[in-house]
């Protein structure tokens, strides 16, 4: 089925199937159809179906109409979240993330994902605010798995901070103080490090 065709296309057993009520899933559709994809929610392994893969086919689709990402979300997992960055990162399409209520943690990643990228801008509404705090990880019972697991976070860590560092205009030693704190930033902020380009109102 065509994602982003005709919402008359969108069948009973997509409803029957998902998680999501009749009438959010009917939302869904539309706004896919209008090329918006929302992240509202706690980012999972979710994220693959109802963004990241709607943003690959949008963006593949030859037509170059824009999409537009919306997010208001507390975060969630890094390593889910980070596959709609690399898709963002690579956008041929023209690309507008907006931030209307919260963009934090993973959620702040994302709005960085464009900064690197001319065809992707970041904007956020006057009220809006963001999030930058060090991640967690779950580690195993198995000591021997402890120790691996500890020395990838520590390489993974490494390359987040060479994200931030190359995506907005905290510098190293900002970086330094507030990352295992939580740095709290307001549009305003948002704007003077980078994280947006734009703060719009409608």
């Amino acid at each position: 089925m065509d994602i982003v065709g005709d919402l008359s296309n969108v069948l009973v057993s997509d409803v029957a199937n998902s998680a999501l009520p009749a009438p959010e899933l009917y939302q869904y559709y539309k706004n896919l159809k209008n090329r918006t994809i929302i992240v509202n929610d706690e980012i999972n392994q979710s994220i693959m179906e109802w963004a990241v893969l709607p943003f690959y086919e949008m963006d593949n689709d030859g037509t170059g109409k824009p999409i537009t990402i919306i997010l208001n979300t507390v975060g969630g997992s890094l390593y889910d979240g980070m596959t709609l960055v690399d898709a963002i990162e690579s956008a041929h399409t023209p690309t507008k993330i907006r931030i209307v209520g919260m963009a934090a943690s993973m959620g702040l990643y994302i709005a960085m994902a464009g900064k690197n990228n001319p065809n992707v801008t970041t904007v956020c509404t006057p009220f809006s605010v963001g999030l930058m705090h060090g991640g967690s990880l779950a580690l195993s019972d198995s000591s021997y798995a402890v120790k691996d697991q500890f020395d990838f976070l520590q390489h993974y860590e490494d390359k987040l901070k060479d994200y931030i560092l190359s995506h907005c205009k905290i510098d190293e030693d900002m970086y330094n103080k507030v990352e295992r704190r939580e740095f709290w930033m307001d549009a305003d902020d948002m704007l003077k490090y980078g994280i947006v380009d734009a703060i719009e109102n409608n």
